[in-house]
């Protein structure tokens, strides 16, 4: 709803009841407008709305992201002409990272965990 309140429109202002005198009716936003806006902030990146959509830790515009990339392109062409064989770290995006990996994550318990890693041990024991 922050979007809403962003462009100047309160709940209150959304829709037309039969007992709004002719000030407020003029005063009410068209739920269709509302519509449209809702479309449009889900699809924005800078709304909170896409943002928590899309699990991300926080929004950003588009130039963020834009400026994020830039300053990772700088970052590896800085490594390359020195010469360095480390990776240079990216700016932290907002949006879980695709590429990261997930080791030492499960849902098993520690007793499950260990059950398991101890039958893959006795298979691979049987196998050479």
């Amino acid at each position: 709803m922050w979007e809403l309140h962003h462009l100047g429109i309160d709940i209150e202002d959304i829709g037309d009841d039969e007992s709004y005198t002719d000030e407020q009716r003029a005063k009410a936003v068209d739920h269709v407008k509302v519509d449209r806006l809702l479309r449009v902030a889900t699809r924005e990146p800078s709304s909170v709305l896409f943002a928590a959509q899309h699990g991300w830790a926080f929004p950003v515009t588009r130039e963020w992201m834009a400026s994020a990339d830039l300053f990772d392109a700088i970052q590896a062409l800085i490594q390359v002409t020195a010469n360095s064989k480390r990776k240079p770290k990216p700016y932290p995006r907002p949006w879980p990272d695709s590429n990261a990996a997930s080791f030492g994550k499960t849902d098993l318990s520690p007793a499950d965990a260990r059950e398991v890693l101890r039958r893959n041990k006795e298979g691979l024991g049987h196998a050479h």
